[in-house]
Formats: structure tokens, sequence, C-alpha cells
């Protein structure tokens, strides 16, 4: 079922099936999900977009939409989609069900040549056949069948304000009934295979949670409590003994919001509550599991993943990311632990090739030893270009031009990263200097950090911000460092953003100092190229030229909190680019 800003927008633009994507094309996965193993398969691939399995009663079909039809096939995806017949109804959406003995087939769907949207319930039998109107009224969005086939459960947007709550009625016709009706939304109603609740998903506490109520509205009962997510469409088990339902992470969405094309989770908890397990992460969000989908048995459940079309058919092009980016998702060893999975995936999906990690500290990367890194980055299908990292020189030590326990902890630093075999190590940033002595004491200390990576195999590099560019009399510390460190060892990694907000052409930069760019940061306020700010054309025709080996994409923050979809939108700019070869 839409949110209500989503119906109404969709009442504006006409008659459309209340499905995941109206616009943007995208690869669909059917997916089944086995509880006992923990484990996932893609059994069926779809260069389209289908939505919300159901599984039959008797285990032999999934049912799903597609295009406002309903369609069937096989459990285990040998059988192409098979139609099923909806007679003159065919602008179904999401949300259809099947009744407990598998003879009826209950649906949503927007009256025929109705000229705006407005959902009705309707019950057919499931062979096929001409559709009776159940709802008197829309909006309506099924969601459930009570397993004697004498009622459906539906959330309703009624009243002058359109109040979305949760409704039942008899299947045979007669007065709906009002069961919800807490201040904003309710929905997904579905009744336990007993007959004796309704569970549901409410917004009313402020963010979107599993609710579970006497199939009469009675003992209405929170049923998760998550912190940091946004609970929607639980799903009761044929045994009654486990609730599967979709995570939205709430930096991504509003809670009255259920979208498509988003990093989402699959959880489930006890029937009877208690602490939810993340069973898996994934892309997609509206159309994945919208609907009842669990096996007779109670071992499996059914779901749809998705990706963009557009992201798999852009040009594949040698494109690197800067870890950092996504600091608020893996930044921590504990949050590496639990999202690394699902985050490299999403890199790699996007078109990333390599990253540069910014995690080392005391001898590990994110909390994992060298080769225990290596091996997680390298398992998702990643490599590694180069790592940030640094020792800032104090300000004593600038004074006395000691440094030698700064060399120390850079002797660690290297013997890591030598073990994890990354091959360029950077230091990331460093104080602000603004006296010729104290650049001449950080131009040495820079020439020995990379003496010392030589001697280990490594080059060193140095990564600009725009303090570099503040004129210090007659020069910049950047140009003073170029000019003053050995280009045998130490290179230059070039933000190409911080240097245009230093009111800077990185171009000129790059003719200026030609080889000593060995990387390039490839940055802009927000997603890359939505700003205007900086010339990422000129940048790229003068690559080569300019001796850049490599680029490396970093976000510092999105247009929104999704700092993914920010990566994503990045990676298909500059993979359409021309100009990046």
């Amino acid at each position: 079922m839409k949110s209500k800003f989503l119906f109404c927008a969709i009442a504006l633009f006409g008659a459309y099936s209340a499905s995941a994507q109206y616009s943007t094309q995208v690869t669909s996965y059917l997916e089944i999900y086995d509880v006992e193993s923990r484990e996932h398969k893609v059994i069926k691939e779809f260069p389209f977009l289908i939505e919300a399995p159901n599984w039959t009663p008797d285990g032999e079909w999934l049912v799903v939409n597609r295009g406002g039809k309903i369609y069937k096939i096989a459990a285990d995806g040998s059988t192409d989609l098979i139609e099923i017949n909806t007679g003159s109804i065919n602008q179904c959406n999401n949300d259809h069900v099947i009744s407990a003995d598998g003879k009826w087939l209950s649906i949503s769907s927007n009256e025929p040549n109705a000229k705006s949207y407005s959902s009705y319930v309707y019950i057919l039998p499931f062979e096929g056949g001409e559709p009776r109107r159940i709802t008197p009224e829309g909006p309506s969005y099924l969601h459930g069948i009570s397993p004697d086939g004498k009622n459906v459960a539906y959330c309703a947007f009624r009243g002058p304000d359109s109040e979305q709550d949760v409704y039942v009625m008899p299947i045979k016709g007669g007065k709906e009934v009002r069961l919800t009706d807490a201040p904003g939304l309710d929905d997904g109603p579905e009744y336990s295979m007993d007959g004796k609740h309704i569970w549901f998903n409410s917004v009313r506490t402020g963010r979107m949670q599993v609710w579970r109520m006497d199939k009469n509205g009675k003992h209405q009962t929170q049923m998760t409590f998550d912190e940091d997510m946004n609970s929607w469409f639980p799903h009761i088990s044929p045994d009654g003994e486990k609730v599967v339902y979709i995570a939205y992470h709430d930096y991504e969405i509003d809670p009255g919001d259920h979208l498509a094309n988003l990093n989402v989770q699959l959880r489930m908890i006890p029937a009877e509550g208690g602490e939810p397990e993340v069973l898996t992460e994934l892309f997609g969000g509206q159309g994945t599991i919208n609907v009842n989908s669990w096996s007779p048995d109670s071992k499996q459940f059914a779901y749809v993943s998705y990706r963009l079309t557009e992201e798999m058919t852009a040009p594949k092009k040698e494109m690197g990311v800067q870890l950092y980016s996504l600091r608020t998702l893996i930044g921590t060893p504990e949050l590496f632990a639990q999202n690394h999975k699902y985050v490299l995936n999403r890199l790699v999906q996007m078109g990333y090739t390599f990253v540069e990690p910014a995690s080392y500290e005391g001898g590990k990367f994110s909390g994992l030893s060298p080769k225990e890194f290596r091996n997680v980055i390298n398992s998702a299908g990643l490599e590694i270009s180069s790592s940030h990292t640094t020792r800032p020189l104090t300000r004593a030590e600038l004074a006395s031009g000691d440094y030698s326990e700064a060399l120390s902890w850079w002797e660690e630093c290297i013997a890591a990263h030598k073990e994890a075999g990354i091959t360029r190590l950077i230091m990331s940033y460093a104080n602000k200097i603004d006296n010729e002595a104290g650049l001449k004491v950080m131009a040495e200390y820079l020439n020995a950090i990379g003496e010392k990576c030589n001697a280990a195999g490594i080059r060193f590099g140095y990564h600009n911000h725009s303090v570099e560019l503040e004129r210090i009399g007659k020069t910049t510390m950047l140009d003073y460092l170029i000019t003053n460190t050995d280009p045998k060892k130490v290179f230059y990694e070039l933000d190409v953003y911080w240097t245009v907000m230093a009111g800077v052409s990185p171009v000129e930069y790059m003719q200026k100092y030609a080889g000593r760019f060995e990387m390039i940061h490839i940055k802009d306020k927000y997603e890359i190229g939505q700003s205007g700010m900086v010339g990422f054309e000129p940048i790229f025709r003068n690559f080569r030229k300019a001796g850049v080996q490599a680029f490396v994409v970093e976000m510092e923050y999105a247009s929104t909190p999704n700092i993914l979809k920010g990566l994503r939108e990045s990676a298909l700019y500059l993979r359409n680019a021309e100009y990046v070869k």
C-alpha cells in the first residue's frame, strides 16, 4: 500500500499500478530464504519489475504482480511467469493474498478505465475469472484474509483527512469495521493462521514499528522497538512461531513511507516478541515483501531484490572509492563487522573496482588484522589501491625538528600495510604550517617516511585539503612540499574539491607539477557533478598527460543522508561520462 504522499502523487498523474518503480528500469531477482540454514538463493531473474511474492498453500507456486497483472511461477523457478486471468481488472498493485484453502485470490486494484487511482479490494477464483469487488470505498489496500476465508483485512484511507487505518469486512459483502484509530498510518494488516490476531505496522510512536492486536482490534501491542529502523509489513509464519518483516534505515526514509530502490533489511522476531535478527540486507523496498510469502511448512519465505538496469549496463571503468565516505555504515570496527558484506557488495554493483580505506589504527584495519582485512576486501571483488592514515607533527616537533617518535609510529604502520599487501600509503592530512622553518621540517619528515616506505616496497603519498593552498609569503604549503620532497620518495594525491574550495584550478596544478600527482580524489560538494563547482571534464582530459594513474571518489556528505544512494549516483555519472576513460 502506498503512503499518503505517494497516493496523492499517483492521483495527480493518472491511473498507475501501486508498484515499486514507475519509470526506473530494474532487474528483479526472485529469491528464497531458508530460515533453518540462514541461506538464500535466486531462483529466477527477470529483466523487468516483478513484486510481492505469495506462496500457495500447496507449496507449488509463487504469485507475483507485474505491470498491473497477476502471475504465478513454479516455486522452484522452473517455469516462466504464467498469467492468472483477472478479467477486466488489470491495474493490480502489489497487495494480493491467497486464501488458506488455496481456492481464492484476493487482489487490490484500480477500477478499470478510472481516471484517477483509487485502489479497491477484489476476489476471484485462484485459477482466474472476473473479480468481484469487496470494498465499497477506496483507497483500500488488501493485506490479509482470515484463515476461515470469511473476512479481509486492509488499510483504508477514509474521512475528510484521509486517515489511514486498519479495517476488516466480510468477503461476501457488508459493513467495513475500523479496528485502529491512532494518529498516523496503520498498515499491512495480516491474520495469524489461528485467526486470533492481526499483525500490522504503525507509526503512532513516531517511528514505524510492528504491532499485534486481537482480531477484533483489542489489545493493540507493540512488538518491535527498533531504534534506528522503520519496520514494515510483518508476516506471520503458518506455524505461528516467527514473524519476518522489512526494515528501512531511518536516515533513508520518513517513517510513513516505504519506497523502492533503497538499502533495506529483512528481519525476524519470535511471534511472542523478542530481539530482531537481521536475516539479510538487500537493495529493494517497495515490492520486496509487501505480502505474506511464507512457504506452507514455515521453513522458507520468498522475496524480491532489485538492481537498477542503468547500474548494470553503464560502461565499466577502473574507479575507486574512499571508504571514509561510508563512515556512518562501516566507520568503526563494530559497524564494519555488522555491515561490510552488504556495503562492499553494493559498491561492486555500483561499478567501483577498488577501495581506499581510512581505518588503520594500532596495527589493524577496521578492527581486523592486515591479512583478514585484505581477504574481506578481496572476497567482495574489490582491490585495495591505497590507504589513508596520518601522524601529524606537533608544534613541538616542528619547532625542534625532532620527529623520531613520529617515525617510530610510521614504522609500525608501514609494517601493517605491507602485511596487508597495500602498495600505496597516503598521509591524509597535516596541521597547518605558516612559516618556512616549519615547512622545511615537514618536507624532511615526508621524505623520511617515504624512504621507510620505499624500503618496504610501498609508495608514500600526501593528500591535500584547502589549507595547504593558503598563501605563506610567496608560496603555499602544497607548493613548498612538492618542490622540496623527492619524487622517488613522495607522491601527491590531489583532492580536486578542496583545491577548488581554495580558489585554485586543479588542472593548473596538474599541469604545473606533472608526474607528481599519481592519484586524484574526485570529489564534489555532494554527489559528483551536481554542484557545478568543479570542472570534471578538463580534469579528466588532462588525466594521463599529468601522469595520474588512478582516481578515487570521495563523498563527505550526500544531498540526503543516504550516502549509498549518493555513491551510486556519483558512480553512474562517472561511468556515463565519455571523457572518463
